[in-house]
C-alpha cells in the first residue's frame, strides 16, 4: 500500500507542478512533507533528494540555457515548480522504484522511455516548449534519461544504509 501511495504522491506533485506552476508550489510541498512523515527511510530519502535536486539543477539548467526548452513564467535558474518535480522524483527510488536498484539496463530502458514522455506531456500541457524539433527533443531526452535513471538508482543504493547493497521495499 505504501508503494502505491508513494507513486500517487509523485504523480500528484507532477500534475500540481505542471498545471499550477509555482502558484501551487505549497500543495506539492505539503504532499512531499506527508511522504516524509510516513516514510521509514527519511534519511535516505532526504540525502537522495539533495543529490537529485542538484542533478536536476545541472541537467535542466544546461538544457534551458542551451535553448533546448523554455518555460512559461520563467524563473532563475529554473522554475520552482520544475525543482519540485525533481524533489518528488527523488522520493521514488527507495520506494515504488526500489525494484530497479541493481538493474542498470532496465533502469536505462525505463528512463529512455519515461523521461521523454514526462517532458513531452509537460510541453503538451503548456508548462514549457521545446526549442528544437519534437524528434530531436525526444531523442536527446531519451539519451539523457537513459543515464539519469540508472545514476539515480545507484545513488539510491549509496544513500540507503538500512540494508545491504540492494534494499528491500518498505513493508505495508
Amino acid at each position: 500500500m505504501k508503494l502505491l501511495l508513494n507513486a500517487v504522491v509523485y504523480q500528484s506533485i507532477w500534475f500540481i507542478a505542471i498545471l499550477g506552476g509555482s502558484r501551487y508550489l505549497w500543495c506539492g510541498l505539503v504532499l512531499l512533507g506527508l511522504h516524509f512523515i510516513i516514510s521509514s527511510k527519511r534519511k535516505a530519502d532526504a540525502l537522495l533528494l539533495f543529490c537529485l535536486l542538484i542533478m536536476g539543477l545541472v541537467i535542466d539548467g544546461l538544457l534551458k540555457y542551451s535553448g533546448f526548452f523554455s518555460f512559461n513564467n520563467d524563473q532563475f535558474p529554473l522554475p520552482l515548480w520544475l525543482l519540485l518535480i525533481w524533489m518528488a522524483f527523488a522520493i521514488l527510488p527507495h520506494h515504488s522504484l526500489y525494484w530497479l536498484k541493481g538493474r542498470p539496463l532496465l533502469s536505462a530502458l525505463l528512463g529512455a522511455v519515461g523521461g521523454p514522455l514526462a517532458y513531452w506531456a509537460g510541453v503538451r500541457l503548456g508548462a514549457a516548449s521545446f526549442g528544437f524539433s519534437l524528434t530531436f527533443s525526444l531523442t536527446l531526452l531519451a539519451v539523457v534519461w537513459a543515464l539519469v535513471l540508472p545514476v539515480s538508482m545507484r545513488l539510491a543504493q549509496l544513500t540507503d544504509f538500512s540494508s545491504g547493497p540492494i534494499a528491500s521495499p518498505e513493508t505495508d
